[in-house]
């Protein structure tokens, strides 16, 4: 059904783009030291609690197991950011870039075969 796609879509547009804008903070954050990095991860921790109540939301929403997943990698995320463990944590930021894409690439192509992408 489309419209069933087209939320779906939306979800993990919107997903896949904080997850990106994420990575960007963390490129940012690793550069810091002292009380600047401190208060950068509580921020950085606040953004990705945020983003995980929205898969959350997107998972009940449409039932699609990839959310499920970026939330798990989400998780991940931050145990490497604690343990100031950056490269790894942006192998696996990457990982939930990858299933949020999994989710878009799904609805999409059903909305190209519909005409309306």
């Amino acid at each position: 059904m489309t419209k069933n796609e087209i939320i779906d879509y939306q979800f993990a547009e919107r997903i896949k783009s904080a997850l990106i804008i994420g990575s960007k903070v963390l490129a940012v954050l690793e550069t810091l030291e002292g009380r600047e990095l401190e208060g950068a991860k509580k921020a950085i921790f606040a953004f990705f609690d945020g983003l995980s109540a929205e898969t959350g939301i997107a998972l009940n929403a449409t039932r699609m197991q990839e959310f499920a997943l970026v939330d798990e990698k989400l998780k991940q995320v931050k145990i490497k950011i604690e343990g100031d463990d950056y490269t790894e944590a942006h192998a696996t930021l990457g990982r939930a870039v990858s299933h949020a894409t999994t989710a878009c690439a799904n609805a999409m192509s059903t909305l190209m075969e519909d005409g309306l992408l």
